[in-house]
């Protein structure tokens, strides 16, 4: 059998450094628009610049990120050498909430900040729902991730 890699070497690890920071990158805007968001209540002209902005970075940065996160998290599968499989229940969950995240990011926070840059009325709420719906999907993932239930 050929073996690219293995848990631990090197490759396994520049693979893992790599998915990290594409996690951290994808979910940036997680902990930082709210935080500018409260900062700018009042302020409607300012609150649809950071939102025309956030959108801008949402498609351009943070989406690709997130594409990252989830090839990579298969190549790292792939190169365990068979110590994950993508038919563990941890890693087909964390796949299949993945998908939903980019899902509900696709869905609900772009066109909400979209529509919030435009002054599109109930368009915030699209956005918070959204990224508090993703934020608990990463948390439930996060824990997967470090636990690995049977």
């Amino acid at each position: 059998m050929f073996i690219l890699a293995q848990v631990g070497s090197g490759v396994y690890n520049m693979l893992l450094i790599l998915h990290i920071l594409a996690v951290v990158v994808a979910f940036a805007p997680a902990v930082v628009h709210p935080l500018v968001g409260r900062r700018l209540v009042g302020d409607e002209g300012a609150l649809r610049r950071f939102s025309g902005a956030a959108s801008n970075n949402t498609r351009a940065v943070h989406l690709p990120a997130l594409v990252a996160v989830g090839v990579l998290g298969i190549g790292l599968v792939g190169v365990s050498d068979g110590a994950y499989e993508f038919s563990d229940a941890w890693i087909a969950i964390s796949l299949l909430l993945w998908l939903v995240i980019g899902g509900v990011i696709s869905a609900l926070v772009l066109p909400g900040e979209r529509g919030v840059a435009e002054g599109e009325p109930g368009a915030a709420s699209k956005v918070q729902l959204g990224g508090g719906i993703a934020t608990v999907l990463l948390l439930v993932v996060l824990i997967l991730m470090v636990v690995k239930p049977a």
